[in-house]
Protein backbone atom coordinates (compact mmCIF):
# COMPACT_ATOMS: atom_id res chain seq x y z
CA UNK A 1 0.00 0.00 0.00
CA UNK A 2 1.63 3.69 -1.08
CA UNK A 3 1.98 6.14 1.51
CA UNK A 4 -0.89 7.61 2.73
CA UNK A 5 -0.54 11.89 2.78
CA UNK A 6 -2.73 14.13 5.32
CA UNK A 7 -5.41 16.24 3.29
CA UNK A 8 -4.31 19.31 5.12
CA UNK A 9 -0.89 18.90 4.18
CA UNK A 10 -0.99 20.11 1.07
CA UNK A 11 -2.26 23.94 2.80
CA UNK A 12 1.06 23.89 4.61
CA UNK A 13 3.76 22.62 1.21
CA UNK A 14 2.23 24.64 -0.77
CA UNK A 15 1.36 28.38 0.44
CA UNK A 16 -1.02 31.30 -0.94
CA UNK A 17 0.08 34.35 -1.46
CA UNK A 18 -2.56 37.03 -0.20
CA UNK A 19 -2.61 40.63 -1.57
CA UNK A 20 -3.92 43.58 0.82
CA UNK A 21 -3.89 47.53 0.43
CA UNK A 22 -1.81 49.20 2.86
CA UNK A 23 -4.55 51.84 4.23
CA UNK A 24 -1.87 54.31 5.44
CA UNK A 25 -0.69 55.08 1.33
CA UNK A 26 -2.33 52.78 -0.73
CA UNK A 27 0.72 50.30 -1.69
CA UNK A 28 -0.52 46.76 -2.37
CA UNK A 29 1.58 44.73 0.04
CA UNK A 30 1.58 40.75 -0.11
CA UNK A 31 1.85 38.24 2.57
CA UNK A 32 1.43 34.32 2.61
CA UNK A 33 -1.97 33.21 3.79
CA UNK A 34 -1.29 31.83 7.11
CA UNK A 35 0.42 35.54 7.94
CA UNK A 36 -1.95 37.47 10.17
CA UNK A 37 -0.20 41.24 9.53
CA UNK A 38 2.85 42.48 7.23
CA UNK A 39 4.87 45.67 7.19
CA UNK A 40 4.32 47.89 4.39
CA UNK A 41 7.02 50.08 2.75
CA UNK A 42 5.46 52.70 4.46
CA UNK A 43 6.18 51.64 7.97
CA UNK A 44 2.41 50.71 8.48
CA UNK A 45 1.08 47.05 10.06
CA UNK A 46 -0.88 46.11 7.44
CA UNK A 47 -3.42 43.10 8.22
CA UNK A 48 -4.81 40.17 6.84
CA UNK A 49 -8.79 40.30 6.52
CA UNK A 50 -10.43 38.21 8.00
CA UNK A 51 -14.46 37.70 8.56
CA UNK A 52 -15.75 39.41 12.04
CA UNK A 53 -17.31 37.09 14.47
CA UNK A 54 -20.73 37.83 15.90
CA UNK A 55 -19.25 39.11 19.34
CA UNK A 56 -17.83 41.75 17.05
CA UNK A 57 -20.78 43.45 16.11
CA UNK A 58 -23.52 41.82 17.62
CA UNK A 59 -25.16 44.71 20.51
CA UNK A 60 -26.30 40.85 22.40
CA UNK A 61 -23.34 39.14 22.39
CA UNK A 62 -22.58 39.84 26.45
CA UNK A 63 -26.23 37.99 26.86
CA UNK A 64 -25.58 35.56 24.23
CA UNK A 65 -22.38 34.58 25.31
CA UNK A 66 -21.03 36.79 28.35
CA UNK A 67 -20.66 33.45 30.63
CA UNK A 68 -18.81 31.52 27.78
CA UNK A 69 -16.18 34.60 26.75
CA UNK A 70 -14.93 37.93 27.62
CA UNK A 71 -16.93 39.73 25.21
CA UNK A 72 -16.00 42.81 25.97
CA UNK A 73 -12.30 42.36 25.10
CA UNK A 74 -12.87 41.21 22.10
CA UNK A 75 -15.36 43.76 20.89
CA UNK A 76 -12.51 46.24 22.15
CA UNK A 77 -10.05 44.14 20.28
CA UNK A 78 -11.89 44.54 17.09
CA UNK A 79 -12.28 48.46 17.39
CA UNK A 80 -8.57 49.26 17.94
CA UNK A 81 -8.27 46.55 14.70
CA UNK A 82 -10.37 48.73 12.61
CA UNK A 83 -8.46 51.77 13.96
CA UNK A 84 -5.07 50.22 13.48
CA UNK A 85 -6.49 49.56 9.75
CA UNK A 86 -8.09 53.25 8.62
CA UNK A 87 -11.39 52.35 9.29
CA UNK A 88 -12.65 52.99 12.91
CA UNK A 89 -16.20 52.74 12.28
CA UNK A 90 -15.72 49.10 10.68
CA UNK A 91 -17.88 47.43 13.45
CA UNK A 92 -20.69 50.27 13.96
CA UNK A 93 -21.21 49.95 10.13
CA UNK A 94 -20.75 45.78 9.99
CA UNK A 95 -23.55 45.84 12.69
CA UNK A 96 -26.14 48.37 10.63
CA UNK A 97 -25.29 46.27 7.35
CA UNK A 98 -26.10 42.87 9.52
CA UNK A 99 -29.37 45.76 10.98
CA UNK A 100 -30.55 46.37 7.50
CA UNK A 101 -30.34 42.83 5.85
CA UNK A 102 -32.84 41.36 8.62
CA UNK A 103 -35.41 43.86 7.84
CA UNK A 104 -34.86 42.97 4.08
Amino acid sequence: MGKVRCPGSLKTTAPTIVERRCPKCGRTVEMFGDEEKTECKCGNTVFKDRIPTCVEWCKAAEECLGDVIDVKKIKEEAKKRAEKEGDPQFVSKLGELFKKKQQD
